[in-house]
């Protein structure tokens, strides 16, 4: 089974190119998570010996796509992830984030939610989901930083 999703049908009627989720996730990932590492840090805060760094690249990043989303639709989400109480309670979120994306007008709305699918994705434990649940609230607290709406 191939677990990317492609909606190459409504980018095709909106005159979009194609895109696949895991395609724009791994070009968030590129550009401010290059450094594998910090990466893999996202999911054992608690343990992670360059913490500071992690959130200056989280910051990073949501600060370049902040305005992509809105407060409302990441605290929806938000607030789903805090209620997970497994990782596969946590998956179950996957088909909500691709619904927030195809209905972005914006590439880069589409890259922040396909970014934080992949994040979903790598999560196995429940120190991993635990860590991930923090690692979404920092991503809140920075989008409200610097976030226009």
């Amino acid at each position: 089974m191939n677990s990317k999703i492609n909606y190459s049908s409504k980018a095709k009627s909106k005159g979009r190119k194609n895109f696949r989720l895991s395609d724009l996730a791994e070009e968030v990932k590129k550009e401010f998570f290059a450094d594998e590492n910090l990466f893999k840090d996202l999911f054992k805060l608690k343990s992670s010996t360059c913490l500071d760094k992690v959130f200056d690249q989280l910051e990073l990043m949501v600060k370049y796509y902040a305005n992509s989303v809105t407060t409302s639709q990441l605290r929806n989400v938000y607030a789903e992830i805090v209620k997970t109480k497994k990782p596969n309670d946590l998956k179950l979120l996957r088909p909500k984030l691709a619904y927030i994306a195809a209905r972005q007008d914006h590439l880069n709305a589409k890259k922040f939610m396909a970014f934080i699918d992949h994040l979903i994705q790598q999560v196995n434990t429940e120190e991993e989901l635990q860590s991930f649940k923090d690692t979404m609230e920092a991503i809140v607290a920075y989008h409200k930083l610097y976030a226009k709406n």
